[in-house]
């Protein structure tokens, strides 16, 4: 083909798709089954990009949030009631502004500051925004260190995203079984444990028992997290069902065997504990046997203080915890010092909601997993994070999902009619299209997909968050100031 054919070519289609543009209907041709065809306007491609307003300086507008208003240099009114609502909207919400929920939390971390002999567990659940110990590293970082405790906590035997807190490498025969994404139909039970995920190194459909199988799984200090998180004297392996007994050996520092035992069948939920005066370089858990048992989670602490949990469940919506073996879950948790659980989800619901009713449906689900967890945890406290900003291109222009808001809304609902505290963090970064200047600023806080956080960010709303939980702090702190008080002017 010659260039000028190639160039005629461009041009008759460059008119064709000018005359569609004129000729199609607003709202694109509709051939059923969800399928529609649209083009661009003329009206629409010409609409200026400052219909989006965008923040100049994120870094100065995020900081804006922590430092004192002094209203009497803010001359302009109407900015002076957006940053007061920015600022009301940056601490954690609670029903009726009432916060008694967090008492036992503060109450339990003082008594493990104290004492240096209680601990307390803290579970962070959410999607792939949390996934690698995001976000939840700085938390672990900071309340450790205000409380002790070390360790990155509870981590899967086969891990499918890197995990900062933790090097983790295994043998290359285990299989890897969750209850969210793809779900193999070969697990016929909803023993997940509380990572939702187990692992096995022979297949739950084998039935060739008569030759030894050999796993192991080793552990490192990270390079890449804090030195809290790396410091650890104490692990525990949460496994079960295991019909037969199997050997298990724990090797520090490459070859020096510290332990070795053979481990009795069970039929329920075990678990298995080694302590260590100091914290290997190197960590290898061998394990032999016919069959294997079912591997829920290990986890690394200290001997007192604060373990918290990284537990990302990528493409999960948050609604699968009714579906787990309640016995097995309801054990574990029975069995753990949780003072509080952090759920962050909705971002993997928002792109699929078309409507207020969907949103609301989405909502009273999501309820629900908050009233079975809490019925298995009565003492703990909870907080909801729901969705960040999200942006989708329409008509070639990034925007905020149309009903990204009504599932903010729907889950605010649902933590506060189960008396659970709600973190914005949709308004924290700058409410509606403020994705946009996340990932756009001069120093990017977010990825091009427009929907996760980069380095920067993830650390940047970490901190935010952090500075949430330590204004509740304070409160509870006035609290009990208050109450003593009232109590001395009565006496």
């Amino acid at each position: 083909m010659k260039p000028i054919q190639t160039l005629l070519f461009l041009v008759a289609v460059g008119f064709l798709s000018l005359a569609m543009a004129y000729i199609t209907p607003k709202d694109g041709f509709d051939f059923g089954n969800d399928v529609k065809l649209k083009f661009a306007s003329l009206e629409e491609d010409s609409i200026p990009e400052e219909t989006i307003e965008k923040i100049e300086d994120l870094e100065a507008f995020l900081e804006e949030v922590e430092i004192e208003i002094d209203s009497t240099a803010i001359k302009d009114s109407i900015r002076l009631a957006k940053l007061e609502r920015r600022k009301r909207l940056s601490k954690i919400q609670w029903k009726d502004n009432d916060r008694s929920v967090l008492a036992g939390l503060f109450t339990a971390l003082e008594e493990t500051k104290n004492t240096k002999k209680t601990k307390v567990r803290i579970m962070h659940f959410g999607d792939s925004q949390i996934e690698g110990d995001r976000i939840t590293s700085v938390i672990r970082n900071q309340i450790q260190k205000a409380y002790g405790g070390t360790g990155a906590g509870l981590v899967p035997p086969v891990e499918a995203v890197p995990n900062a807190a933790i090097k983790q490498t295994n043998s290359e025969n285990w299989n890897r079984f969750t209850l969210f994404g793809r779900v193999d139909t070969n697990v016929h039970h909803k023993r997940y444990g509380p990572l939702c995920s187990f692992g096995m190194f022979t297949y739950p459909t084998d039935t060739n028992f008569t030759e030894t199988q050999e796993a192991w799984v080793q552990f490192e200090k990270s390079k890449m997290t804090y030195s809290l998180t790396k410091r650890f004297t104490q692990v525990k392996l949460f496994y079960g069902h295991n019909s037969q007994a199997f050997i298990t050996k724990v090797l520090i520092d490459d070859s020096t065997e510290v332990d070795s035992k053979i481990v009795p069948s069970t039929e329920g939920y075990a678990s298995l504990d080694w302590h260590f005066d100091s914290t290997p370089e190197k960590l290898k858990f061998e394990f032999l046997a016919k069959k294997s048992p079912e591997f829920y989670a290990f986890s690394f602490e200290g001997d007192y203080g604060v373990t918290v949990d990284n537990i990302g469940l990528r493409g999960s919506s948050g609604t699968l915890f009714k579906r787990l073996d309640s016995e097995q879950l309801s054990g574990f948790m029975k069995s753990q010092p949780i003072e509080l659980i952090i759920m962050q989800y909705g971002g993997n619901t928002v792109p699929y909601i078309t409507s207020e009713e969907k949103a609301e449906k989405y909502g009273r689900w999501f309820k629900s997993q908050i009233t079975y967890l809490k019925k298995l945890n009565p003492n703990a406290a909870f907080i909801i994070i729901g969705p960040s900003d999200m942006s989708t291109k329409v008509d070639g222009k990034y925007t905020t999902y149309p009903y990204l808001e009504s599932v903010r809304d729907a889950l605010q609902k649902a933590a506060f009619e189960s008396g659970a505290g709600y973190w914005d963090i949709y308004e924290v970064m700058g409410g509606k299209n403020s994705m946009i200047s996340w990932v756009e600023a001069e120093k990017p806080m977010a990825g091009k997909d427009y929907v996760h956080f980069n380095s920067k960010g993830t650390r940047k709303i970490s901190e935010l968050f952090m500075k949430a939980f330590w204004q509740e702090k304070e409160i509870w702190e006035q609290s009990l100031k208050t109450s003593k008080t009232d109590t001395t002017n009565v006496q």
